[in-house]
């Protein structure tokens, strides 16, 4: 029997060996940085955007120079020039004057407003202004984005597309990030063939190696597929021991569950400075997970069943792949829908079940919205199509022994 902690418990030992390990540093351009984790904190270097800028088409003024100005009774005030794009203003305004102005043109000095071009009417030398403009209206200020010396981005931020935006902003070129983990995968099993070849009877094609390795490159880690090792344990570590060496994480797939050909564990405990910290965890699926450390570097000993092994990454390699890249264990929130369950479900209690959906719009009620509704996919934690059409999953808790139809729930959406 294993002797099993719950999930939290089991995140909490992982999280607490390895809350000081990180990757190297290294610099890279901008441009390949998506998904990259800050290594130190962005500090603007310059005012964005670097002068006050019309967001209009129109007329550049002193705003103050338009009050009561309306259809009837207009602002007459004097056209002392025009702006062009990319261009410094051609002069300063002084009182009762204004100059055209495109959208993105650079406001002259003594301006604080534009009014809007559909507002006024060129008359000669003049600008006839046919409704006030408030100060700051239709400007954008030097500096509103981001002020000199202000923080851009933290350290330990991961980069979105509108970030890069404002790196460009700022001129920066360069970045300095973690490196991605690496993440040496293999599978374990006598009857384990690669999927390019035709199993014999009695052989199953890998689906885990190849599964994981799209799982650890969707969480920002680079994985290398080591290859199958057989149910032995000498071979297991020196498969082991030769991943260690090059990788900063390593996957085992199978080996995972008490029985006489399972190995792992032995030949965790066996390597140099090797110690298994836990094995089993009170959930379903994926309840025979490992997990141990050799030199310091983790090692996660998942279900051969794939979808045990594609939740016990979710819940647990996951978070360390963060946690290595700098970021917290776990993000501020996860996408997640609410739907009302579609059947009863019943639960043996004592664990945490994940039970994959595939949501749809109920029946729309007196005019109302349609609701979401869950229906499960039924099936173990070997058979691949509870995952292929789940949409997400919700977890039943442990001291819950079962859902009743109607219940509303939270959806983890894949």
């Amino acid at each position: 029997m294993l002797t099993v902690l719950t999930v939290k418990e089991a995140q909490e030992r992982i999280i607490a060996s390895l809350n000081d390990t990180r990757t190297e540093k290294e610099n890279i351009p901008v441009t390949d940085s998506l998904g990259r984790v800050t290594a130190r904190e962005i500090v603007a270097t310059e005012a964005v955007p670097p002068f006050a800028r019309a967001t209009m088409d129109g007329f550049a003024v002193r705003s103050s120079d338009t009050f009561g100005a309306s259809e009837s009774i207009p602002s007459l005030l004097t056209l002392k020039g025009h702006i062009l794009m990319g261009k410094e203003p051609p002069g300063s305004l002084g009182t009762g004057e204004a100059m055209s102005i495109p959208t993105g043109g650079m406001l002259p000095p003594g301006s604080d407003s534009v009014v809007m071009l559909e507002y006024c009417e060129v008359l000669g030398n003049q600008v006839a202004v046919y409704r006030p403009a408030a100060p700051l209206e239709n400007i954008v200020r030097e500096g509103e984005d981001f002020q000199e010396g202000s923080l851009v981005l933290p350290a330990g931020h991961m980069i979105r597309f509108q970030d890069i935006g404002i790196l460009s902003a700022l001129g920066i070129m360069e970045l300095e990030v973690y490196a991605r983990p690496r993440v040496g995968i293999f599978s374990t099993g006598d009857e384990i063939v690669s999927p390019s070849e035709q199993p014999k009877p009695g052989q199953i094609r890998d689906i885990n190696g190849f599964a994981l390795s799209a799982q650890v490159l969707e969480s920002g880690g680079e994985p290398q597929y080591c290859g199958i090792i057989a149910d032995e344990k000498e071979g297991l570590k020196r498969g082991l021991l030769t991943s260690l060496e090059r990788y900063d994480i390593v996957l085992i797939s199978g080996g995972s569950s008490v029985g006489a050909r399972d190995v792992a564990v032995e030949a965790i405990n066996e390597l140099p400075g090797g110690e298994v910290l836990f094995h089993g965890v009170s959930m379903k699926p994926g309840k025979p997970f490992i997990f141990g450390l050799s030199g310091g570097k983790p090692i996660f000993g998942l279900s051969g069943n794939p979808v045990s092994a594609m939740f016990s990454f979710i819940l647990f390699v996951r978070p360390a792949l963060r946690l290595m890249q700098g970021l917290s264990a776990f993000p501020a929130f996860s996408p997640y829908v609410e739907a009302f369950l579609d059947t009863n479900l019943s639960s043996p209690g004592g664990r945490e079940d994940y039970v994959r959906v595939t949501l749809h719009e109920g029946p729309s009620t007196s005019g109302k919205e349609a609701p979401l509704r869950a229906r499960p996919v039924f099936g173990g934690s070997s058979l691949l199509s509870t995952m292929v059409k789940g949409d997400g999953y919700f977890v039943i808790p442990r001291d819950v022994e079962g859902m009743l139809e109607g219940s509303k729930i939270k959806v983890f959406l894949f």
